[in-house]
């Protein structure tokens, strides 16, 4: 197990799949490169991967910009986010230069990152009456009013994403589940810690950041553990134990950053089309489809990743069982047999609807509903109260978060 290796062996482990990532970035593989994270501009990287068709990557995946070729293997059970018949996800000790097994850098079993498909959809459906469309959908109001109050006590002068988009959805989040007020300090205190979770299963990162996020899953799913037995989150009250953990663990560690950064997203994009931010400020109603198209424009999660289950044909290839496949959702939105103009941002556009944005992660089935009404409720909150927003510095991502590009700074007045 990771947790129980030293700093020295942990170490060591992240700096070689990091080198291997840099050392097949260096000779020109697009996957290699995304995982690199060393730029600014991800789409090139997905552009070159198109060209090349369903192929096998030099660090061991099968990787695909195809809107067509994604969408087969994200509805298919056969692909999942985790090896079969295995324990914990991860590989460590493992020679990756004659076995590249570059998924699962870290353990995120704890955090229910890596379930099967089936699973999510039966979590899914026991948690519906918390997390599903229509429960969250029923309270957006709430949800706008919280992003309003949080919005209404910073200056003219903020941090989209620390001062307003992260404090707003924490408490959102907290809301939805019932935690009780003399608790919740505990999910912004961790908050800084997971944030990287979503990449660092792909994307080895530093080595105190990494026992930071392993620390603080563990610290957050004994403190839901906590709740649920005292029964004091009353959102979780009526799911059973395990389901109501394994909810809440999702809705704080999917739902806040990967929402935090959706809406950091589109309101980069609507900056860059001031026509349609103006357009939002004087008619909210045009909120769903404009973030809709933003998901599609600039998704928070760049990529998917799966292990295939079996041996499966796919677009002339034959991917052999326990092979990963990766699918770059922003590429695959903007592929050019699927979109008209996949690079116009157009919210009225007719073919919107064949998108792979999932905001949940490989999660989406749990917490999709709650990005998606998160960021809706925010970009309505945002454009009512501030119309003439405009950025005073350009957006700084964080280093290593290849899958995420999460935030680090967004400042704006």
């Amino acid at each position: 197990m990771l947790t129980e290796q030293t700093n020295s062996e942990l170490g060591r482990h992240l700096l070689t799949i990091r080198g291997v990532q840099f050392i097949f970035g260096a000779q020109g593989d697009p996957f290699a490169l995304l995982l690199r994270a060393g730029d600014d501009d991800p789409l090139a990287h997905g552009e070159r991967a198109r060209e090349l068709g369903l192929h096998r990557s030099s660090i061991g995946a099968w990787v695909t910009a195809s809107r067509e070729v994604g969408a087969r293997i994200l509805g298919d059970h056969r692909f999942s986010a985790r090896h079969e018949g295995q324990g914990p996800q991860h590989h460590p000790g493992v020679d990756v230069w004659e076995n590249p097994q570059l998924c699962h850098v870290v353990p995120l079993d704890d955090a229910f990152l890596n379930l099967d498909p089936a699973e999510y959809d039966r979590l899914a459906a026991v948690a519906a009456p918390l997390l599903g469309t229509e429960a969250v959908e029923s309270r957006r109001g709430e949800a706008e009013k919280a992003h309003r109050e949080v919005l209404e006590g910073v200056g003219d002068e903020f941090d989209l994403y620390h001062d307003f988009a992260v404090p707003a959805v924490t408490r959102s989040v907290a809301d939805l589940l019932g935690i009780p007020d003399d608790r919740r300090a505990l999910l912004s205190r961790l908050h800084t810690d997971l944030a990287p979770a979503l990449d660092a299963g792909n994307c080895p990162q530093q080595l105190p950041v990494t026992r930071a996020l392993l620390s603080a899953v563990g610290e957050l799913r004994a403190e839901l553990e906590s709740l649920t037995r005292s029964g004091a989150a009353a959102g979780l009250a009526g799911l059973p134990r395990p389901d109501a953990v394994a909810a809440g663990v999702l809705a704080v560690v999917v739902g806040i950053e990967a929402s935090a950064t959706a809406l950091c997203n589109a309101v980069e994009t609507l900056l860059d089309h001031p026509a349609h931010w103006e357009r939002l400020h004087r008619d909210p109603g045009l909120v769903d489809a404009t973030a809709h198209e933003c998901l599609r424009f600039a998704p928070p999660l760049h990529f998917e990743s799966r292990i295939a289950r079996e041996e499966t044909e796919l677009a002339g290839q034959t991917i052999e069982a326990g092979a990963r496949v990766v699918v770059l959702l922003d590429a695959a939105n903007r592929d050019p047999e699927a979109f008209t103009d996949p690079g116009t941002f157009d919210p009225h556009r007719t073919d919107g609807a064949r998108q792979l944005s999932l905001p949940g992660g490989p999660a989406d089935a749990v917490t999709g509903a709650l990005v998606r009404s998160q960021m809706r409720a925010a970009l309505v909150a945002l454009a009512g109260a501030r119309p003439g927003l405009r950025r005073t510095d350009r957006v700084l991502r964080r280093m290593r978060s290849a899958q995420l590009r999460g935030v680090l700074r967004f400042p704006v007045a």
